[in-house]
């Protein structure tokens, strides 16, 4: 009987995986952030909440070993807020409990509203961020926002109020140098990071990921879900930091393990004689 009841769980993991594939390639022919969270609201909502966890579970892990299309797939995945706008909160809810009880890990940290490693407790650190924005009225700052002066626009990266950020991401005169110091800005609000995140362009630029995983200030389900998307040389780095998250340094690891897994005997022998003494600090001296 436990080997009929196994035989049934791979069978059906199988057929999500296949789901899974088709779900990458109808994402990929919309070209929209919200049409892909659309389809995967969809998908889950017809799988439930009992399949939905490994549904999950097996983008996450093919982002992870960087199966084509896959790692980009998962960014959207850590916008939960939008996915629970098509689905309900109870429902995610529902899904994140079971994935406890399962003990998917991987899917727990992008599904979960864990705290940033460094919050912000008190208003004073915002306002030394933007002392002089502090005497304008937000509809102003706005408006400035949209206007194509570059040197009104940098004196907005600093702004704390996610409108005015959007307005700033969404000005064609902004540039990536400029969103890039908004995503490394400390101390800065969550809220802002994930202004970044989730935008169409500057969401997909690597060097603007980077800094929003590096932030110690960045929501850590962002974090996660941008993982599978780094370098395995970034990657390294976010294992040995201490500044960030401990799950997100535990959750490089595992990732570091699904890409030499994924090696061809050739390249892994090649990857642990450069790295040996980096992996050992990572696996070994780290723990």
């Amino acid at each position: 009987m436990e080997r009929f009841i196994r035989l049934i769980r791979i069978l059906i993991i199988r057929k999500i995986s296949d789901r899974a594939d088709i779900l990458l390639r109808k994402s990929q022919g919309s070209h929209s952030h919200t049409m892909t969270l659309y389809l995967i609201a969809r998908e889950m909502l017809t799988l439930g909440e009992e399949l939905s966890p490994y549904l999950l579970r097996e983008i996450l892990m093919k982002a992870s070993r960087r199966v084509s299309g896959y790692a980009e797939f998962v960014r959207h995945i850590g916008d939960v807020r939008t996915i629970a706008s098509f689905t309900s909160n109870d429902f995610m809810s529902s899904i994140l409990i079971r994935c406890k009880r399962l003990q998917m890990d991987e899917v727990v940290e992008v599904l979960s509203s864990t705290p940033p490693h460094k919050k912000i407790y008190h208003s004073d650190d915002l306002e030394k961020t933007s002392p002089a924005q502090d005497y304008v009225p937000l509809g102003v700052r706005k408006s400035l926002a949209r206007r194509s002066d570059l040197k009104t626009l940098e004196n907005l990266l600093t702004d704390q109020n996610p409108a005015v950020i959007r307005h700033v991401l969404n000005n064609p005169r902004s540039t990536e140098e400029m969103i890039m110091k908004s995503a490394s800005l400390r101390p800065t609000s969550p809220e802002i990071l994930e202004e970044i995140f989730v935008h169409e362009k500057w969401g997909s630029r690597y060097r603007i990921r980077k800094s929003l995983v590096f932030n110690p200030y960045s929501p850590p389900r962002i974090s996660h879900a941008l993982l599978p998307l780094l370098l395995m040389q970034d990657l390294m780095d976010v294992s040995l930091s201490r500044v960030l998250h401990p799950n997100l340094f535990r959750a490089a690891k595992r990732v570091i393990l699904h890409r030499i897994a994924e090696m061809p005997p050739g390249e892994k022998k090649d990857f642990s004689r450069v790295y040996s003494g980096t992996l050992k600090r990572i696996f070994l001296e780290v723990g």
